[in-house]
């Protein structure tokens, strides 16, 4: 039996969740992808979020956040604006830049805790949608090929 990289495209809900607990389906998610069983798929939309929310909310975890992106092997999705307007034929304006890269990224999974993403049926985009918790209890699975 072989395994397979899954590609796990990241909302900025998932890392700020793990940027402000150890504890969790999102830091796991995160230990994850440092470890390299999975590869971490992030634009900069989703760098932007994440900085604006923690300078905001969680101050004390920038420093976190700088180590992060410092260590973390994410695989960086550019998007055009032509592919973040049709996305958003699917979702909110606001949601459709991350839409719309884990279109482009090709991957495997939308990992996110916005309610916006989870209503999302993925198969019709070509991958699953769901929260760290629903990805973790598939992993087995899906690191099985045939």
């Amino acid at each position: 039996m072989s395994t397979k990289q899954i590609k796990v495209f990241l909302d900025s809900s998932v890392i700020i969740s793990a940027l402000a607990s150890k504890r969790g389906g999102s830091h796991k998610l995160l230990a994850l992808a440092e470890a390299e069983v999975v590869t971490a798929v992030i634009s900069d939309h989703v760098i932007n979020e994440v900085l604006r929310n923690i300078q905001r909310k969680l101050p004390d975890a920038l420093p976190l956040f700088e180590k992060l992106f410092e260590t973390l092997p994410f695989q960086l999705v550019q998007v055009t604006q032509k592919e973040i307007t049709r996305a958003s034929k699917h979702i909110n304006t606001h949601d459709a830049p991350v839409l719309a890269a884990a279109i482009s990224g090709r991957v495997d999974w939308l990992v996110s805790l916005d309610k916006h993403f989870l209503r999302l049926k993925g198969e019709e985009f070509g991958f699953r949608v769901g929260t760290p918790g629903d990805f973790l209890e598939r992993l087995s699975d899906l690191m099985k090929t045939e």
